[in-house]
């Protein structure tokens, strides 16, 4: 397709250097795999082979637990053996991708409410010495996911204390050790279950290493989020809704979702998960693209509305209604972008309603005074001439893009490959550094965070990239400058050249755009920052 004018084990991975520019080579629908070989118990088709085979895969991946449910391959809950079975005969049936888990023909996602308030606490005496660090890298994963999709994560420090267990209804989930467990062991329940079976449980976490402790956490919260594993069935871009799960995308082979133990993993050498660009796509499929707010270059302001995900413009002193939820809403220059809902069309809005530009994309996203896209079935990158109306393809898949005011940047489409940077013309790229876990553009410098988290690094030419700050929960680029969000939300932070100085206090997110900071207060008031003046001016919500 291209864009068109209208008239628990887990995985994880070791970080390499890739040596191929950006697999900027246009690819096919994701990895066409051959179908595994059959399982001798799966050969009949009778009742009596039907339930061998059922029972042959529960014995190797399903344990009973203390508490009546199960555990599924590892790390997914399930409350009773008629959940276990109707799983495992929609996967062996379907074709399988980033799914979303399904109970009574329902997605098993948040609602709009809560999906920005996805509580936790941690118990301490569970993790003694090892607690602080369960703090820490429970927000770097989150950051992650925060970073795909309009989703938050929120530690409840007052409730980490012996309470903090799965019948503490003050938050959604409890986080505690499972001491039976080795390796890299893990378990989370889906979103839609009851409180008692909605909890997380960690293994060993004293014996990984802070690339396995993020990949473990990345996949749990991809559970929590209501993610199902993906390597069931390896196989194309089948979009079928079953009875307990419904693809997003097309099949990965890669990502926070998948064992890279299990067949279908594209390079056995990587062992760790992380966020692909299709789990990025497939979770704001569900949940919408994280930016709340956005300015043009004019200084008109938008922004969603949370209980609804309309989109408001500030007009003087109100809320103006310009459009229904989408998943994406992109300023470029004086020109507001949106993208329909579930991987939809890219629109434009003009003023009294939307008109659609291109056929159906993964995301869309600011591309140096542009608008991009990714091809929802290739992972191509496309870029759209207002002018004439046409979209052009500029790269092939990648892991992660953003943008400058005037170049684009990508992720290899494994985060530890590579960063590079497109020539501006045809489909050539540059690698211009090793791999990364996020990219921050908007500004008039690219920004890059480390693998694991730990440091935010700027592009200062060449191969080169510098460290400016260490772990934080956002960032946001806009003009010369970089902000930052402290990882548990207390302080907005300005780079400062040397430092980080204090600029605003609590925050649930910080969004930037054509040279506007903008920070979303716990009572989701929004504020926009004056940097001539060290202020902020409040503009209520929508």
């Amino acid at each position: 397709m291209k864009l068109r004018t209208h008239t628990r084990h887990h995985g994880s991975r070791t970080a390499a250097i890739g040596a191929a520019a950006l697999a900027m080579l246009l690819g096919g629908c994701g990895p066409e795999l051959a179908e595994p070989g059959q399982d001798p118990d799966h050969l009949g088709s009778t009742a009596e082979h039907t339930t061998a085979s059922f029972e042959a895969w529960r014995a190797k991946h399903v344990v009973p637990t203390g508490d009546g449910q199960f555990l599924v391959e590892g790390d997914m809950r399930m409350p009773d053996l008629a959940a276990v079975r109707q799983y495992w005969q929609d996967f062996t049936e379907n074709p399988n991708a980033l799914s979303v888990f399904r109970v009574g023909g329902a997605d098993a996602a948040w609602n709009r409410t809560d999906r920005g308030n996805i509580t936790y606490c941690i118990r301490p005496s569970d993790f003694g010495t090892e607690y602080d660090r369960v703090v820490d890298f429970m927000q770097r994963a989150a950051s992650g996911w925060e970073a795909a999709a309009n989703v938050r994560f929120v530690h409840v420090v007052a409730e980490d204390s012996s309470t903090c267990n799965r019948s503490n209804t003050r938050v959604k989930y409890n986080v505690e050790r499972n001491f039976a467990f080795t390796g890299l062991s893990a378990g989370m329940g889906f979103p839609t279950y009851s409180r008692p079976t909605r909890y997380l449980e960690l293994g060993p976490t004293h014996e990984w290493t802070d690339a396995e402790f993020i990949a473990v956490l990345t996949h749990e919260f991809g559970h929590a989020l209501g993610f199902v594993h993906e390597h069931d069935t390896a196989s194309g871009c089948g979009m079928v809704t079953t009875g307990s799960y419904r693809p997003l995308t097309c099949y990965d082979g890669r990502g926070a979702m998948h064992y890279p133990s299990e067949g279908g993993w594209l390079d056995p050498s990587r062992t760790l998960n992380f966020i692909s660009q299709w789990d990025v796509e497939g979770a704001q499929s569900l949940y919408e693209a994280p930016t709340n707010v956005l300015a043009t270059s004019s200084g008109t302001v938008f922004a969603r509305q949370r209980s609804t995900g309309n989109l408001y413009r500030r007009d003087a002193s109100a809320w103006t209604l310009v459009g229904n939820p989408g998943q994406a809403f992109v300023a470029v220059g004086n020109t507001l972008y949106g993208q329909a809902p579930g991987r939809g069309a890219p629109v434009k809005f003009v003023g009294t309603g939307w008109v659609t530009i291109g056929g159906p994309a993964g995301q869309i996203f600011a591309c140096a005074g542009a608008l991009c896209g990714t091809d929802p079935t290739t992972g191509n990158v496309v870029r759209y001439n207002a002018t004439t109306g046409v979209w052009t393809t500029i790269g092939g898949p990648g892991s992660r893009f953003a943008a400058t005011t005037t170049e684009v940047f990508g992720i290899g489409l494994w985060q530890d490959d590579y960063v590079a940077r497109w020539s501006g013309s045809g489909t050539g790229w540059s690698i211009v550094g090793g791999g990364a876990s996020e990219l921050i553009g908007g500004g008039t410098s690219m920004y890059r965070l480390t693998n694991v988290k730990n440091a935010i690094q700027r592009y200062d030419g060449g191969s080169t990239w510098t460290t400016i700050g260490g772990t934080g929960r956002s960032y946001v680029a806009t003009g010369a400058n970089v902000y930052g969000l402290r990882p548990d939300g207390s302080w907005v932070m300005k780079y400062a050249g040397t430092q980080w100085n204090s600029i605003h206090g609590p925050a649930t997110r910080i969004f930037g755009s054509n040279g506007f900071l903008f920070a979303t207060n716990p009572d989701d008031t929004i504020e926009r920052y004056e940097p001539a003046t060290n202020t902020w001016t409040n503009l209520g919500k929508p």
